[in-house]
């Protein structure tokens, strides 16, 4: 990797989490956490919630009535989002 300096969000730790980044920016972020404790520990919270949060979605898209309805609500925000851009 090179040496630039990366500036890490918030939104990098949660893409980091989730698994979505590339690889030379996964290791800028874990360039980042290493040098950094609160951040870490930050970045634990974010994957215990990201763990939490997947498991009320997996109970909740159970329900495929309540799942249909979500789908439709997020693909609404989509073209609302999408026609503003």
């Amino acid at each position: 990797m090179d040496n630039k300096v990366y500036l890490i969000t918030e939104q990098d730790v949660h893409a980091y989490i989730d698994g979505e980044l590339t690889s030379d920016r996964r290791r800028a972020v874990e360039n980042f956490l290493a040098e950094r404790d609160l951040p870490l520990e930050r970045a634990a919270r974010y994957l215990r919630n990201n763990f939490d949060l997947r498991a009320v979605k997996d109970e909740i898209y159970k329900d495929t009535v309540l799942k249909a309805e979500i789908d439709r609500l997020l693909a609404k925000r989509r073209q609302r989002i999408s026609a503003n851009a």
